[in-house]
């Protein structure tokens, strides 16, 4: 089984922490997820985003619905190098893992009509950030480096 390790550092701080892919299984810091959908291949350069999206327990089945049937249209931004869609084992934060050639790769790809195509339902009665049912608090992101140490 091909194991992958990664040390990331966040651009404001010193701290690291540590991503372990083994088969469908992701380590992120102390945190255990499975991987649900994932494309690409992790590598130790470039920028990794971690999207964290607290579901409440009811809204989990919705929630991985929408993303197994996104659009996968990120697959072709330039710049993208890998995701992973991660559904804890231990907690409600699930973990959606996109890997960049660059932290402005990831910035263009924000700015990008793809990007607006897989979020246009956001702030709709579509979206599943309206949707009482789902989420239990706001998503947030984290910008990360690879560390040097992992080099």
């Amino acid at each position: 089984m091909n194991v992958i390790i990664i040390t990331l550092k966040q651009n404001d701080n010193e701290d690291t922490i540590e991503v372990k892919e083994e088969g469908t299984n992701i380590q992120i810091g102390d945190d255990q997820y499975e991987i649900i959908d994932q494309s690409g291949r992790l590598e130790n350069s470039g920028t990794i985003v971690l999207n964290c999206i607290p579901v409440k327990p009811a809204g989990r089945e919705k929630f991985e619905e929408r993303f197994l049937n996104r659009p996968k249209k990120i697959e072709n931004e330039e710049g993208f190098k890998a995701i992973r869609v991660s559904r804890p084992l231990d907690s409600d934060i699930y973990i959606v893992l996109t890997q960049w050639a660059s932290e402005e790769a990831f910035r263009n790809w924000q700015d990008s009509e793809a990007y607006s195509h897989a979020h246009k339902k956001r702030g709709t009665d579509k979206g599943l950030d309206r949707d009482e049912s789902v989420l239990k608090s706001k998503p947030y992101h984290e910008v990360y480096d690879i560390s040097e140490k992992a080099l």
